[in-house]
């Protein structure tokens, strides 16, 4: 407004001033309100990133505790079946030692129906067929049999302690199938596998890894708590914007209205000159 002061070129100059401070206020305005927006947008997709990445943790760590689940359940097979073939295994060493004592005796047998069979073979003149030795020659030949019986289930049952020891070494041997279920608990629980302890080339890393929702797991805490932190500053960039936005919206209508005063201004000191020109 103009004072009684003032005259109409110094209401206009002041006026013009407050105009011109007015366009420069609007135009900080915009800067700090386009500034906040963008830091709003880019900390937005932040959120939606970390979001993403909390949601593929969950659904990681889900798919984990089911192979984690099953890994364990045939940890469990395996140390049965492993126990299974080992009681297996003893079982036939122990057959293998009786039949290889049943074969001793035998052979013993055989010898001694031999020496008795050459005792007598030239003292007894009837050697029909109910004759002692119809029936020495008969015990004779179902010794033999007994024998080749004997030795063909020795070899049988070697050939099965054979494929038992490998079964057992596959299932539960050093390098076995326990081992390597273990060692993959091992690795998604503690981050490394018994047997890559000293592993120049990889350097396992003792981390947690499963379950991934676990505190202990850095991992997931840190982007859990980034997350939380992401999204109380995209509340606090939220209010900021609010602030700024309504600065803006002031310069705005300030900037309006002293346009509007600096328009009303300069016609109202055209049409006090008009008349004079024309005296």
């Amino acid at each position: 407004m103009a004072s009684n002061k003032d005259t109409v070129q110094q209401y206009l100059d002041r006026l013009k001033k407050e105009v011109t401070e007015a366009d420069q206020e609007l135009v900080n305005a915009l800067a700090q309100e386009a500034s906040k927006k963008s830091a709003l947008e880019k900390k937005s997709r932040w959120a939606d990133v970390l979001r993403d990445l909390l949601a593929t943790i969950t659904e990681t760590n889900r798919l984990g505790m089911i192979y984690l689940g099953t890994l364990e359940r045939t940890r469990k097979y395996n140390e049965k079946s492993g126990k299974n073939a080992r009681l297996c295994i003893d079982a036939i060493k122990i057959l293998i030692c009786e039949a290889k004592k049943l074969l001793d005796c035998t052979e013993v047998l055989k010898g001694q129906i031999k020496v008795l069979t050459d005792r007598i073979d030239n003292k007894i003149p009837d050697k029909g067929a109910n004759s002692i030795m119809a029936n020495l020659n008969a015990l004779k030949t179902a010794t033999e049999d007994a024998l080749t019986a004997i030795k063909d289930a020795i070899k049988a049952l070697l050939a099965t302690y054979h494929e038992e020891e490998d079964l057992w070494g596959l299932l539960a041997g050093e390098k076995g199938l326990l081992f390597q279920v273990v060692g993959s608990y091992k690795l998604m629980t503690d981050g490394k596998k018994p047997d890559l302890e000293d592993c120049a080339s990889c350097h396992p890393q003792k981390t947690p890894l499963f379950p991934m929702d676990d505190e202990a797991c850095d991992f997931y805490t840190k982007t859990k708590h980034q997350y939380e932190s992401t999204l109380d500053e995209l509340k606090d960039l939220q209010k900021e914007v609010e602030v700024v936005s309504c600065k803006r919206e002031f310069a705005q209508a300030r900037k309006t209205a002293l346009d509007k005063a600096y328009a009303a201004a300069l016609a109202a000191k055209a049409c006090e000159t008009a008349p004079a020109a024309k005296k």
